[in-house]
């Protein structure tokens, strides 16, 4: 196609926390660049994720949820989403279709740019009315989980992209780096395995990568904020940790290509939410 029809624009995926979009991104990609959890709040930076046909290219941003969250790390995250929304060529609100409308999808819809809301899991239920529905550009309904109306919403974003070159190689799928996914990875197994609060307080920094042609070596460290957390993370005998490192060392493989030789240390990392310039070392701003 020339460049005079071919279409390429940016799309933010957009909503509240455990609305979906990372489920949903992965599902359009076809890969799994973002890690999920039944948990909320699990993103935590923008995970670009391209998408490729050779009539058009979509660059996908998953976001992190917007919530009524007033600490500072959280703060950051919804102003990051925010940004993101307002620079993107089209803007996804995805809301689960079981849950009820709330102060997130105000603050999202009031931007006052075109917004396709996309009301997800509906696999699970028949969905309520839309509130206000003449505020949005269209109404999809789609279930990651079963291929529902995904179909629809490529075509939709299709239409909906402005003319132009495709921005990035045919083949190319995402900016992030590898140790940025890797440490994604186990920060997912950690979400999976622990309970309460202790999740969201620990980060993964990946500190050594020593690669082959057949296998990687990867020393990362678990950061929590408080020595007191060090002890759940590590578990009775150090099996909490051990598990952590059994769960992750089966799904990295997968990620990277190759056998992965994983060494896992638990450190305290003092508030090192509070500390945006922590957060933007980490990769999540």
């Amino acid at each position: 196609m020339s460049d005079e029809t071919h279409r390429c624009g940016v799309v933010a995926l957009l909503g509240r926390p455990n609305a979906g979009k990372s489920t949903l991104l992965n599902a359009l990609i076809g890969e799994r660049l973002a890690i999920t959890s039944a948990r909320a709040q699990t993103t935590r930076g923008r995970i670009l994720g391209v998408l490729s046909d050779p009539n058009w290219q979509m660059i996908f941003y998953d976001t992190p949820g917007v919530h009524r969250g007033q600490a500072r790390f959280n703060l950051a995250m919804t102003d990051a989403a925010l940004e993101t929304a307002a620079d993107a060529d089209v803007r996804v609100l995805l809301f689960d279709a079981t849950a009820s409308w709330d102060v997130p999808e105000e603050k999202l819809a009031s931007l006052g740019k075109p917004l396709l809301l996309v009301r997800t899991q509906c696999d699970k239920g028949r969905p309520g009315p839309v509130h206000d529905a003449s505020r949005f550009s269209g109404i999809l309904e789609v279930s990651a989980l079963t291929g529902t109306g995904l179909d629809a919403l490529r075509e939709r974003l299709v239409e909906s992209l402005p003319v132009g070159p495709a921005l990035y190689p045919e083949d190319y799928l995402t900016n992030a780096p590898m140790r940025f996914l890797a440490a994604e990875q186990i920060r997912e197994v950690v979400f999976e395995l622990l309970r309460d609060e202790v999740p969201y307080s620990v980060a993964v920094e990946v500190e050594q990568w020593d690669e082959t042609d057949d296998a990687v070596r990867i020393r990362a460290n678990l950061l929590v904020e408080r020595d007191s957390q060090k002890g759940i993370v590590v578990g009775a005998g150090g099996k909490m940790l051990k598990q952590i490192g059994i769960e992750a060392r089966a799904r990295l493989p997968d990620l990277v290509g190759k056998l992965v030789h994983l060494n896992l240390w638990v450190k305290t990392d003092k508030n090192w939410s509070k500390k945006l310039r922590r957060v933007r070392q980490l990769g999540y701003l």
